[in-house]
Order: structure tokens, then C-alpha cells, then sequence
């Protein structure tokens, strides 16, 4: 039984509403005005408010914006027989769970309570998953429990806080496979930070041609180039006072490079076609899976800017060195997914299934793992989840259903389900490294690669 706020200034529509939710097992609080809605609220928020949008004083749309300010999780549905679609949208924008026109449908209504009532289950529920497994942590965007993740999060807490006179706090580089939450990890030490209200900027370094980069990271000046029709502020430049996030900053382009170092030297940035420098005082987080110490020694990357970036390193543990951790992961991108969907009651994982995703390797990581959960369950209807719905393939079965004697005689059965290519590079790997005995050129020839290519292999599969 949930209990409900009615806000109606027509009595009889106001009483047939108020019976129709109490016959279906709610406590309803049947108010005439918005003004009444607010005193009943001093006393404690409902689970649900459902209001009309025309009423004597205050308007039910002012009524739904006061409400959220107080009361942000509170469901409100607003009720109409004036609505536009203007009138919806500005309603959503503000925070309504839901819009409904006059004249009421009495079954719509039903279902849209029900539906608004389940999703603030789910909603409470994740939160009650978060806080299991965040505990007390500063760090609380990571989830998980396992020693390894528990220190994560001690350390994340530790240096977040720390902070220069001038406002800006230590630069940190994120090292850890594809998929390992790195990105999570950045906005987890921004959040954590004295400079959590300021801006956090993501600058994905894989995504932005090297042409582009440039600009959007410095900003530039109207004229500055032949597109350049009126000046724009750079990232580095919107970042003042927050947080900027170099994901993947190994793929950033040298001439690039050395101009991040003179911002991270200088703490000042020109933006292309100007000549005044402009404050860029920032924290400085970067991310990457590749091996940047190598990069350094075949000159690709700019030694001064690694030691720069490399003040703090923090290394992020894949998913397979995290066993505790894959179950309740697993379960929250469950409950997680069901409560975007409005799945509802949420499926469960069956003992092979969650057998089945304790042996799996993860290659992809907690990405992987979500998309995995998530597949499985827009796919299956039921109200479990078992282990061929994940469509989980081992390496070791990926390998046994082929047969390669020879390149130009290549096997494949496919019939007992998919193989995935990375698992079968990663099955290949480890054969032609234990054939040589661990001899990394011998197993490159053996795999047809240079030496580097392996090298950069081996790293990242983080195979030894």
C-alpha cells in the first residue's frame, strides 16, 4: 500500500479519483489546493503526488517545482485538461514523473501509478545496493567489496582531497585494461574533491581527430582559421576550477603534447589566433590502457609530459582479479538495467548463470559484464536469467571448435554457438608463448607480428 497526495479542485472528480486509488489499495490524502499539498508535506513526503495543473493559488506545475527542490525522488504526475505539448515537455523537463489529460482515464491512471510506484522501488533499491557496497567511501561511483577495490577507494578518498594553494590538485594518471571503469574512476576523484561544484570536462583523445584536437582543447579566436567565424573557449579554458579527464592520452599527437605540458607548467592557456594566455587552473586526470614507459623509449610520447602526469599513478584491476567483486557486479547492472527499462519485477540469475559468470574471464571488463547482463535482459522475457542467455563463449571453447593446421585449411564450427575474436587472439597468444617457452620474438614469428605488436598484446590482455 503506498500512501498518495490528491491535489483537485473539483470535488467530484477529486472524490471519484481518491476512490478509485484507494480501491486499489493506496492511501490517498485528497487535497483541494497546492497550498494544502505543501502544509501536508511538512508532516513527510508521500510515496506518490498526483496534481492538477490549474488551481486556485498556486499552479500545479509551481507546485511540482517546489516539491522537487524539497523532495527530489518524489514522483509527481501532473493532470491537465488545459495541457499542450509545450506544457509536457516543460513539466518532464521539470521533474514529472508522468503527464495525464483530462478527461481521466481511470484504468490509465491506474497503470501510471503503478508503474511511477515500481520504478521508486527499483530506484530505492539500487540505492540500497549502492550503499552496501560504497559503504562510507568518498569514492562513491565504484561499486564492489574485494580488497583490492576497498583500497581503491581508500586512496581515491585520500587524494581528492588533497589540494595546492592555488586551488588545483595533484595530477593523476589512471593505468588499467579497456572497460576497467577509468572513466568512473576520474569523475569518482572529482566528485570526492574540494572542487566538486566546479566543472568536470571529459576530453576523449581517441574520439577527436588530431586536426581538432588542438582547438577544442585551447579554444581559439574568431579568424583564427577559415571555420573560425567567432571566438569559442577551450576545454582546458572551461575547466578552471574543476576537473579535465584525458581519457586514452597515449593516442594524443606530439605537437599536442608539448603544448599540454606548457599548460600543466604554466597553468595558463593560449588560445590558436590570441595572444594573451588565460588561466587554466585545473586538476589534471588522465587515462590510459597502454604501456606510456614504452611509448617514452620508441619516442611517441613526450618523456617530460609523462613524468608530469605520472605524479600520482593509480592502477585500476581488472575485472578477473576481482572475483569477490563479478557477482554483486553482476547483480547491480541487473537491477540497474531493469529499473531503466521499467522491468518490473526484476529477473533473477539462476545458479548456472551466476556459475557461469565466475569462470568467465571478462576480457572487456566491467563494460563488458554490463552490456552482457544488459543483452540478456532485453532478450529474455522471463523472469530468470540463465547461463545461455548471457551467450557467454570461453576461450577454451572458442579453441576447441577450431582446428588450424594450416592458415589456408581453417575449421570452424560454429554450431554450438558464437566465438569471439579477442578470446581467440588471447587463446593464441598463450599457446605460441607456452610452445617458446616464453620466448616473446620466437612466439611473434610463430604468430605471424612484430615484436612491439606482441609486446603491446601481452600488455593489453595483461597476459604473462
Amino acid at each position: 500500500m503506498a500512501d498518495l497526495i490528491l491535489v483537485e479542485d473539483e470535488e467530484v472528480l477529486r472524490r471519484t479519483l481518491a476512490r478509485t486509488l484507494e480501491h486499489e489499495g493506496h492511501s490517498v490524502r485528497a487535497l483541494e489546493s497546492a497550498e494544502a499539498a505543501l502544509e501536508a508535506l511538512g508532516s513527510g513526503p508521500p510515496d506518490l503526488l498526483l496534481t492538477d495543473q490549474r488551481l486556485p493559488g498556486i499552479t500545479g506545475h509551481d507546485l511540482l517545482v517546489q516539491v522537487k527542490e524539497a523532495h527530489a525522488d518524489l514522483p509527481v504526475i501532473l493532470l491537465t485538461a488545459h495541457g499542450t505539448i509545450e506544457d509536457a515537455v516543460a513539466a518532464m523537463r521539470d521533474g514529472a514523473a508522468d503527464y495525464l489529460r483530462k478527461p481521466i482515464d481511470l484504468k490509465e491512471l491506474s497503470l501510471v501509478v503503478s508503474r511511477c510506484l515500481e520504478q521508486e522501488v527499483l530506484r530505492k533499491e539500487l540505492d540500497y545496493y549502492r550503499a552496501r557496497d560504497f559503504g562510507d567511501s568518498e569514492a562513491s561511483g565504484i561499486v564492489g567489496n574485494s580488497p583490492a577495490i576497498r583500497q581503491l577507494r581508500s586512496l581515491i578518498g585520500r587524494l581528492a582531497r588533497l589540494e595546492k594553494r592555488d586551488g588545483v590538485g595533484p595530477t593523476i594518471l589512471l593505468n588499467g585494461e579497456t572497460g576497467t571503469g577509468k572513466g568512473l574512476a576520474a569523475r569518482a576523484i572529482h566528485k570526492a574533491s574540494p572542487r566538486e561544484k566546479g566543472p568536470f570536462i571529459e576530453v576523449n583523445c581517441t574520439a577527436i581527430p588530431d586536426n581538432l584536437l588542438e582547438a577544442e582543447l585551447m579554444g581559439y579566436e574568431r579568424g583564427a582559421f577559415t571555420d573560425a567565424a567567432q571566438a569559442k573557449a577551450g576545454l582546458l579554458e572551461a575547466a578552471e576550477g574543476g576537473t579535465i579527464f584525458f581519457d586514452e592520452i597515449g593516442h594524443m599527437s606530439k605537437p599536442l603534447q608539448a603544448k599540454v605540458l606548457k599548460v600543466i607548467d604554466e597553468r595558463v592557456v593560449r588560445r590558436l589566433g590570441s595572444t594573451r594566455d588565460r588561466q587554466a587552473r585545473c586538476t589534471i586526470v588522465s587515462a590510459t590502457h597502454m604501456n606510456l614507459e614504452e611509448k617514452v623509449a620508441t619516442g611517441e610520447f613526450l618523456d617530460d609530459l609523462y613524468h608530469r602526469i605520472n605524479v600520482v599513478k593509480i592502477e585500476i584491476p581488472p575485472l578477473r582479479e576481482r572475483d569477490e567483486d563479478v557477482v554483486s557486479l553482476a547483480d547491480y547492472f541487473l537491477r540497474m538495467h531493469a529499473g531503466e527499462y521499467g522491468i518490473s519485477p526484476c529477473p533473477r540469475l539462476t545458479s548456472r548463470a551466476i556459475a557461469a559468470i565466475r569462470s568467465y574471464s571478462w576480457p572487456g571488463n566491467i563494460r563488458e559484464l554490463s552490456h552482457a547482463i544488459e543483452r540478456s535482459l532485453v532478450m529474455n522475457p522471463g523472469d530468470t536469467i540463465d547461463d545461455h542467455h548471457l551467450a557467454l563463449q570461453s576461450e577454451a571453447n572458442s579453441l576447441q571448435r577450431m582446428n588450424i593446421a594450416r592458415v589456408d585449411d581453417l575449421e570452424v564450427d560454429f554450431s554450438n554457438g558464437a566465438i569471439r575474436l579477442e578470446d581467440v587472439e588471447i587463446g593464441l597468444i598463450k599457446r605460441a608463448m607456452e610452445f617458446t617457452r616464453g620466448n616473446q620474438v620466437r612466439s611473434a614469428k610463430l604468430l605471424g607480428l612484430s615484436r612491439d605488436a606482441l609486446r603491446y598484446r601481452l600488455e593489453k590482455y595483461r597476459l604473462r
